[in-house]
């Protein structure tokens, strides 16, 4: 029988697992964006909106995403955990 992991040892591997969805994310992005990139220069040059290639703006809008993943991964669970914690702290106060 195997013995519970700790909670620490848990959410460490949590952790892990986030971090690699996100460099994942992120080297799909990169790699993805530059054919992308390659095949809008092969293809016809008046395919422009405001000015930008139809790729760049696919980029642009994926971008904005891995960025929100990013700071998901590195700032919003401290920051919840932060608020948790005081507002818990708050109730244990007595009036």
């Amino acid at each position: 029988m195997a013995a519970p992991e700790e909670p620490a040892m848990t959410r460490a591997k949590q952790r892990v697992e986030e971090v690699s969805a996100f460099f994942y994310h992120l080297m799909v992005f990169v790699f993805v964006g530059f054919f992308l990139i390659l095949i809008d220069r092969m293809s016809e040059p008046n395919d422009r909106f405001a000015g930008l290639d139809w790729a760049f703006w696919i980029i642009i809008f994926w971008g904005m995403a891995v960025v929100g993943h990013g700071i998901s991964v590195y700032f919003g669970e401290s920051r919840i955990q932060k608020v948790y914690e005081e507002e818990k702290a708050r109730e244990r106060q007595p009036d």
